[in-house]
């Protein structure tokens, strides 16, 4: 049947679908493969996905597909390269190149869709406790990926032009930082992290490696509840969670000047929910007071639940990012073939 109708009628039609049956029509003929690996194709699909690392598991979240469809709605894909317990961080994504860091020292980037992985140099030395960021200068060609150190005074810097580590000291502001998360968020040139022992916002400038500070709107309540950072417009945000189930939404639209946006409530419980991800369109990736994976939406003030049960996970080791496919090669982000391609 596939013979009468045109290619392009046919990519459109497939274009529609969910990443998991996609996955198999590239292993009915190497026509199928070769048709759904087009540049063309992938422009035409341009489809979002939540990523979430749960233990040994990259789980894929499509929030487009009905969530009682849990065989579509959820795509897992084995984390091949964790380690014996799983621990296993996303510490950025770019053009549907997702930066994996594993074994507490190793650095990879993976195409989730491909499957296509490449092994980065490893850093100078090995560090239990660390902070991580991924993101880049004036251009995209200026990728570096920021590792603070376990005393935070000190920190490493990889970069993709010269595909090499270094390392840089911030011990002249003599200041100890406890991050409450560890993967920063990225936006504009910058990536931040929340310092919750200074109630403030460390930033790093990527293209100058440069450390500041910035004071947050809101009084963090370490221990109880997650502030995440995000993207809304351009600006840097974070939603601050005040009560179990009140929350506020900050937007930085200016250098240090914050301004309330909106606010929220959920139903009232005496278990907290958690806040873990602020997605596009005022949506929240939260887990509810009986430890399930919700999509709040706050203009709709409703929510969805996905069939991924968060009981026994450690919630601030949780780092979601959202995710575009693509068939970018991880090579390409490498200096090697950007000098090629000069």
């Amino acid at each position: 049947m596939a013979d009468f109708i045109p290619d392009d009628v046919l990519c459109n039609i497939i274009a529609r679908l969910p990443a998991k049956p996609l996955l198999r029509f590239r292993c009915v003929s190497k026509y199928w493969n070769h048709m759904l690996t087009e540049p063309n194709f992938m422009k035409l699909r341009s489809r979002k996905a939540i990523i979430l690392p749960l233990h040994n598991t990259f789980h894929l979240i499509d929030d487009n597909v009905p969530t009682d469809d849990t065989s579509n709605s959820i795509v897992k894909r084995c984390q091949f390269f964790a380690d014996r317990n799983g621990q296993i961080k996303v510490i950025g994504t770019l053009n549907g190149i997702v930066v994996v860091q594993f074994y507490a020292n190793a650095f990879k980037l993976y195409n989730l869709f491909t499957g296509v992985s490449e092994l980065l140099p490893y850093p100078p030395f090995y560090y239990k406790r660390a902070a991580y960021g991924f993101g880049y200068g004036p251009t995209p060609n200026d990728l570096k990926i920021i590792r603070f150190r376990q005393h935070y005074k000190d920190f490493d810097v990889y970069n993709f032009r010269e595909n090499s580590w270094s390392s840089l000291s911030t011990s002249k502001y003599n200041i100890w930082i406890k991050f409450e998360q560890e993967v920063g968020h990225f936006i504009n040139g910058s990536l931040y992290w929340i310092a919750y022992n200074r109630n403030v916002l460390i930033a790093v400038n990527v293209k100058d490696l440069v450390l500041s500070e910035i004071c947050l709107p809101f009084k963090i309540n370490r221990g109880w509840y997650l502030n995440p950072l995000a993207t809304i417009n351009g600006c840097l945000c974070s939603l601050n969670q005040i009560t179990a189930s009140k929350f506020n939404m900050w937007v930085m639209k200016e250098h240090d000047q914050w301004s309330k946006i909106y606010s929220f409530e959920l139903p009232l419980n005496e278990i907290p929910y958690h806040a873990l991800r602020i997605l596009d369109g005022r949506r929240i990736l939260m887990v509810d007071p009986s430890k399930n994976l919700i999509i709040y939406d706050t203009l709709k003030e409703s929510y969805k639940t996905f069939n991924i049960s968060m009981k026994g996970v450690h919630l601030w080791g949780v780092h979601a990012f959202e995710y575009v496919e693509s068939l970018i090669s991880p090579l390409d982000m490498c200096s090697s073939r950007l000098e090629r391609r000069r």
